[in-house]
């Protein structure tokens, strides 16, 4: 799915909170939705895309947000989070449930057993020091417990804010920050010989 850019940029919706773009989805404008899926529908696909590490998947993760996030616009309280801490708590319990499906039809003999590595390795021969240093990161984030690989591509990925990605983990600030740390400690000793 392409996420379209929204047209009439100039235009009072277009500037619309996130908050009223909601409300707009609880009211059935598929409009809004529309607004919504171009304002945060790259970011949940970069986040899903580094945490799950195939294309397909992300986008059929996004998918299911978008359409969660539509189906349930009117449960959506601002006073207990922002919309992109809704989305993203959302994308962080879909890209869970799909990591454990993956390893349970790779366990029952279903489906191919899931890569530690990330899919999509860098050509040798076009490989500059800049790219071998990005797949030998990408590699390191990778290999990360899965917490902590969440903790860090929130952040990076996702662009939250500690509070909001600690929100859409479901855990407290002190919490996802001790995650950040042990999982950048744990990349500089991977990184740095």
């Amino acid at each position: 799915m392409d996420y379209p850019l929204q047209t009439g940029v100039g235009s009072d919706r277009s500037r619309a909170p996130d908050a009223a773009i909601v409300r707009r989805m609880a009211a059935g404008d598929q409009g809004a939705l529309t607004q919504l899926v171009s304002r945060h529908g790259g970011g949940l696909r970069g986040f899903c895309l580094r945490y799950l590490g195939n294309a397909a998947d992300a986008e059929e993760v996004v998918q299911d947000v978008f359409f969660r996030a539509w189906r349930h616009a009117d449960r959506y309280r601002p006073e207990t989070a922002t919309v992109a801490t809704w989305l993203y708590g959302i994308a962080v319990n879909r890209c869970i449930d799909r990591r454990r499906s993956r390893a349970f039809r790779a366990f029952v003999g279903l489906g191919a057993r899931e890569e530690t590595e990330p899919s999509e390795a860098p050509d040798p021969l076009r490989q500059t020091e800049g790219r071998d240093a990005l797949a030998k990161a990408r590699e390191a984030i990778a290999l990360l417990p899965e917490r902590q690989r969440m903790a860090i591509l929130l952040g990076a990925a996702g662009g939250l804010d500690n509070a909001s990605a600690a929100q859409a983990m479901g855990i407290r600030i002190g919490a996802y920050e001790q995650l950040l740390v042990r999982a950048r400690r744990t990349l500089r000793q991977r990184l740095d010989p």
